[in-house]
């Protein structure tokens, strides 16, 4: 994956959880809508308060 797709991945799930926070103010809703389920919602949101928009970023599925 090159950096400017994980950027463009990091941005949409950033999108997702402005979304959730500020528009529609239902996880659920939210969730439906974009086709994702919540358990990776709040992964991604508690990446995203942990580490910021990096935290977003998609990361390596070889276990290290």
């Amino acid at each position: 994956m090159t950096e400017r797709e994980r950027a463009r991945s990091a941005a949409r799930r950033l999108a997702i959880i402005r979304h959730a926070r500020e528009v529609s103010r239902n996880v659920s809703q939210t969730c439906l809508y974009y086709g994702i389920t919540r358990q990776s919602y709040y992964v991604w949101l508690r990446r995203y308060e942990e580490k910021g928009l990096a935290g977003l970023e998609d990361r390596s599925a070889v276990p290290t």
